[in-house]
């Protein structure tokens, strides 16, 4: 009992820490690229009850609707995901993009200012994630990231 309390509030704490830095990069990564979505995803969002604001991309994919503003229609005013407990797989692993390119996966790492908080065994672990990524979500985010590049400029990222 006593350790999953510590560790709960070890979980907080990093939890508010990572939500100060994303309230003042104004969650940067929620409004640069709206991630596609597995039916999967899309499903286990709306069963935790919450509203559905969906785009249909083809049959198994989905993108979530951005505001008139381009932020993640979940993006809540203090720039706290309002979907957490259940985020997609892309949004659960920022800052680590994964990608495909020369018909090679790979992943880059954006140094956003939540970069540096992240351990390197939180990155290697993070990395694995990003791998499992089915590569057809991977394949729709590289093609329309690409196209947005100069957005990107704004962080450094590394390929990892």
């Amino acid at each position: 009992m006593f350790i999953s309390n510590v560790i709960f509030s070890y979980s907080m704490l990093v939890s508010q820490r990572f939500l100060r830095v994303c309230n003042q990069c104004k969650a940067f990564c929620c409004t640069l690229l709206i991630p596609p979505v597995t039916e999967k995803e899309k499903h286990n969002i709306l069963k935790a009850g919450f509203k559905n604001h969906f785009i249909k991309i083809r049959d198994d994919m989905y993108t979530i609707k951005s505001r008139d503003n381009g932020n993640c229609f979940y993006l809540k005013e203090d720039y706290s995901c309002g979907i957490h407990s259940v985020k997609p797989a892309l949004c659960r692993v920022w800052p680590i993009i994964p990608r495909y390119h020369n018909n090679k996966r790979g992943c880059i790492v954006i140094k956003c200012p939540l970069y540096p908080l992240i351990s390197k065994t939180g990155l290697k672990q993070t990395k694995k994630e990003a791998e499992r990524i089915p590569l057809p979500i991977v394949q729709h985010l590289w093609n329309i990231s690409t196209a947005m590049k100069e957005r990107y400029k704004r962080f450094e990222y590394e390929e990892i």
